[in-house]
């Protein structure tokens, strides 16, 4: 059928006087095109290819069963009402990389983890996997109201909240309705699209950096300003509201969200570079079953600007708080970074959602959205030993995790938003 639809056989008649059909342009032509669509997904295949990591020495099958097992525990620990304290469980390492155990993230030790626990503790292991508490405020998402001072002005230029006149990745910008917000524009992409053509750049951050989550749908009013409104100072718009992922707030567990993820288009009278500051240009990505435990990160964003650190938790499904409404958003299978102690106590802080999570190769990891903005409400000291990096517990008492960021899977939200990064 594929063939007879390509071009009308060509009629021709013998030196019998005898008609038939002459099949030769008809083949010609499907081989041709056949040709060029083998060349055309193959293309496409092997660049796909390139710019995704190479796997490490990933057990998929362990992983696979591990995180079934979280699923089980999550269901029950996190469903609504069910408790006050415990809001995350994700997949972490034992101490000095071992295997794979479920981290229970709660607030306060000193509190009941559930209603009517009383002083009831976590079970050692659940279906054969070893579970790990750990204590941690929880999540809000990172967009800021007002001025936020920096921890080090040495590590990066103040300039990131000012107008820029070349766009990079890692300054500050918002939907000009998000009046006294500041977030930050992550990096650049293009949408996907079927066949090669001029592809126009993108800006990618989140949903709560670039859209007005009061409303479900991108107007003329969706404007994206740099800097963000909530700066001091001059800013003007660059760009427009292209796409969002709506969040779902006070929902259940059985409807999570996935991605807090928008684009804009940028204004082509607006120049841009593909880098972030400190860091460089993104050289691909990491698909996020291939993100491993512990490995290094690095981010610039809007009010930290450079920060290392390391991923704490995979998999992690976690309560988060909008705290312009005070609603709370589920979502499910993300990633949980840790500040790269002495250096950086903060891995982020409110004003940089959106920021882009790279790893020590500059293959983009994860979108921030959420995390901890202040790291110094706990007085309990935050142990750093070699066991203690990975959450194992330190002489019978959970590990504090502070100053810690939430970010999406960037596969995921490649996926979700069908986009490519600019690379």
């Amino acid at each position: 059928m594929f063939m007879l639809t390509l071009a009308p056989q060509v009629l021709r008649t013998g030196e019998d006087g005898t008609w038939y059909y002459d099949d030769t342009l008809t083949w010609v032509t499907g081989v041709l095109v056949l040709a060029w669509l083998v060349w055309f997904f193959v293309r496409r295949y092997l660049r796909a290819r390139k710019l995704r990591r190479r796997p490490r020495q990933t057990n998929y099958r362990l992983l696979k069963r591990t995180e079934k097992i979280k699923r089980k525990l999550s269901s029950q620990y996190l469903q609504p009402g069910f408790s006050g304290n415990i809001h995350a469980v994700g997949i972490g390492r034992l101490g000095g990389g071992g295997d794979y155990c479920i981290q229970v993230f709660f607030n306060d030790a000193n509190e009941e983890l559930w209603t009517g626990s009383g002083v009831a503790a976590l079970p050692n292991s659940y279906l054969g996997v070893p579970v790990v508490p750990i204590e941690m405020s929880m999540a809000g998402f990172l967009s800021t109201e007002g001025l936020t001072s920096f921890e080090n002005p040495n590590n990066y230029p103040k300039g990131i909240r000012e107008t820029q006149a070349v766009i990079v990745g890692g300054i500050s910008g918002a939907n000009t309705n998000l009046t006294g917000q500041s977030g930050t524009i992550g990096y650049f992409c293009t949408r996907k699209s079927k066949w090669s053509r001029r592809k126009d750049v993108h800006m990618l951050s989140n949903s709560h950096v670039f859209a007005d989550l009061r409303r479900q749908k991108v107007d003329d009013t969706d404007l994206i300003m740099q800097p963000s409104p909530g700066e001091p100072g001059s800013n003007r718009p660059i760009g427009t509201l292209v796409n969002f992922s709506t969040l779902k707030l006070d929902g259940g567990i059985e409807e999570p969200n996935h991605v807090d993820a928008a684009i804009a288009k940028l204004w082509s009278q607006h120049p841009v570079k593909p880098l972030i500051p400190l860091i460089g240009a993104v050289k691909g990505y990491v698909v996020k079953q291939d993100i491993e435990l512990g490995e290094a990160t690095r981010k610039f964003g809007r009010t930290t600007g450079y920060t290392e650190g390391r991923v704490f938790s995979i998999c992690l499904d976690i309560w988060i708080r909008y705290d312009r409404t005070g609603q709370l958003a589920f979502f499910q299978n993300q990633l949980l970074i840790e500040p790269a102690m002495q250096n950086f106590p903060k891995f982020v802080a409110k004003g940089d959602s959106g920021s882009l999570v790279v790893d020590a190769e500059q293959d983009a990891i994860g979108l921030i959205f959420a995390g901890m903005s202040d790291a110094t409400k706990s007085t309990r000291p935050l142990p750093m030993t070699e066991s203690t990096v990975a959450g194992a517990p330190v002489a019978g008492k959970p590990r504090r995790i502070e100053g810690y960021g939430v970010a999406n899977p960037i596969s995921e939200v490649m996926d979700r938003m069908k986009i490519e990064l600019l690379v």
